[in-house]
Order: C-alpha cells, then structure tokens, then sequence
C-alpha cells in the first residue's frame, strides 16, 4: 500500500512538472550532465517546428544560426566542463524560418554537491532587443544633435560677444531663447518634423501677432531646416523692431510661403516684406544679424537667399529645398 502511495504521489508530482512546464512562455528543457538534452517543453516543439527526434541529444543545433552555433558551443562546452552557469543571448530559428533573439540560461543540478543535469530556459526577447537598438538609435541623434546645438551657440556667442556693446549680453540671450523654442517646437513633434505656420508664430511672437500679415499652407519642414528657418526669423524680426518697418506703430511685416512642386526637388518660397516703416537704404557694413539671415540658411539647408533694401522696406527672399517626405 505504501509503495502504491509512493507511486501516486510520484506520478501527481511529475504530472504537475509537466503542467507547470508546458504553462511557463519560456521554451524549456532538460540534459543530462555531459549536455545531452532528453527532455523539452511543448513551446520548445511548437516554436521551433520541430519533434522529439529531431531534438534529441545534440540535435537541438539545427535551429541555431550557424555564425553564432560556433560561439554558443565554446561557452556552454566550457560552462558543463567546469559546472557554470550559462547565460547568453542569440538567435533561435522559428517554425516560420526567421531568428530570433532568446536569453538563455542554464543552471546546474546537483546532489550532494555533484551535477545530476541541466536544466535550461530559452526567453524570446525580440521586443527588448528592439528597444535597446531603438534607444542606442537614440543616443546616437540625442549627441547629434547636441553636439549640432553646441556648434550654433557657439557661433552665437563668437559673434554676439566679439564686439562688446551694451546690449551684446541681451542679444544674445534673446538669440538662445529663440533656438530653445524652435527645440520645444521639434520636441512636440518628436523632432520629426515641424509646421513652417507655428515656426513663423514662435519667431514673432515677441513682437505680437498684431503687426504681422501671414499666409501660407500647412508644410512640414525636417528639423535642421526647421531650426535654421527660426534663427533667421528671429533676426529678421530683431532687425524689423530695431532698424525697420516694427520700429514704427504704423509698421508692418507680410510673411508668405507656398511649395513649388513641379520642380525636380520641391522648393518652399518664403518671402519676408516689411512696409509701412521708416526708408531703408543698404547698410555701408552688415552686422551678425544680417549675416546669419543671409547664410544660416544657405550653409545648414543649401537654400538661396537675397535680401533686398528697397525704400518702402527690407524683403528677404528665401527659396528652401525640400525632400519629398518632408511635404504634408
């Protein structure tokens, strides 16, 4: 009787070991201590497409990728040689034919201090590789784009501060303040892309919508366009409320842009008039305003740019290639 208890308990016990296996989302599995694999979970079959035939012993080398087969067997060689545990990532091949990434992780089983076998689990971690490569992508853009930033203060500073005046400090500030709001304008869009409209608005906003005529179609524009188009807004803006048609209360700017896409590579046309204002005539020296109006946007996104001084006013034409993708 008490042998035929033993038995049952003995089988339940094997029954639930079974169960809990084939419930686990690992793909699982059993070898003896010299690595001969005698036992895999349903998901280990179900993944890999494959039978107990099939995987028995050694068998289990036809779904690894044959680049990285090599490695994995030095290691798990060295790990039952030396009674370690194993762990490593590499790709698995599905019933489909396609790899895919799986932690594995072996531990030792032991009895009195001597291995009895392995036991193994293989985790599919296709979504934290994608995330880790996502985030290394990330990185990469975030230095980028830092050291791109750094580069346009820089130039800031050199030429805000080479000539110290009274207002030099301000000027510079304000020119700061004008590429963090493009950056908070980028950021909104995941710093995929960002409306030429809301860049105008940002750029202006300091001298108030009121003396501003605006029209255009929605566009989209890439990031390095995007923060090259507001730094020149800004100085234009600067420029029209110290020297030009804003530095009157009767002053006024009109702001237009459309898309030429009949072109081999479309081409956004803005162009800034100021009226209404004080005679303008070409000034004898041109300062760093004017400078970065004429070549930020030649340099950073190889647009032409002409700045004329008729009487009435200044007007700043720009003609700004696109690539297709960035069109809304």
């Amino acid at each position: 009787m008490a042998q035929q208890a033993a038995e049952r308990e003995s089988d339940l016990t094997y029954a639930q070991f079974k169960a809990l296996a084939n419930s686990i989302p690992n793909l699982a599995w059993m070898a003896r201590p010299d690595g001969w694999v005698f036992w895999y979970n349903e998901r280990w079959y179900e993944y890999t497409g494959t039978t107990p035939e099939e995987m028995a012993g050694w068998g289990w080398q036809s779904v690894h990728h044959p680049d990285v087969l090599p490695k994995m067997l030095e290691r798990w060689t060295h790990a039952i040689q030396h009674g370690e545990f194993f762990q490593m990532i590499f790709p698995l091949r599905g019933a489909d034919g396609l790899y895919r990434p799986f932690l594995t992780r072996i531990e030792p089983l032991r009895e009195n201090g001597a291995i009895v076998g392995w036991f193994g689990t293989n985790t599919d971690v296709t979504e934290q590789e994608r995330d880790r490569e996502r985030l290394q992508l990330l990185i990469h853009e975030l230095n980028h784009r830092v050291k791109n930033t750094l580069a346009t203060v820089h130039s800031i500073a050199m030429h805000s501060l080479r000539e110290l005046k009274p207002n030099s400090a301000e000027l510079f500030e304000r020119r700061l303040l004008a590429l963090a709001a493009v950056h908070d304008v980028l950021t909104r869009e995941n710093w995929t892309k960002a409306q030429v409209g809301e860049l105008i608005g940002t750029a202006i906003a300091p001298a108030g919508h009121e003396n501003f005529d605006i029209s255009g179609p929605p566009i989209d524009v890439c990031p390095r366009i995007a923060a090259s188009l507001a730094m020149t807004l800004h100085e234009l803006c600067t420029n029209a409320v110290i020297h030009g048609s804003l530095s009157t209360p009767s002053g006024r700017v009109s702001i237009e842009w459309s898309v030429d896409s009949g072109l081999r590579t479309p081409m956004l046309q803005l162009v800034w008039r100021e009226h209404g204002g004080p005679a303008v005539a070409s000034p004898a020296k041109k300062g760093f305003g004017m400078r970065l109006i004429e070549k930020t946007m030649a340099a950073d996104a190889g647009a032409r740019v002409a700045v004329e001084f008729p009487s009435e006013g200044l007007r700043c034409t720009m003609d700004i290639p696109l690539a297709a993708e960035v069109l809304k």
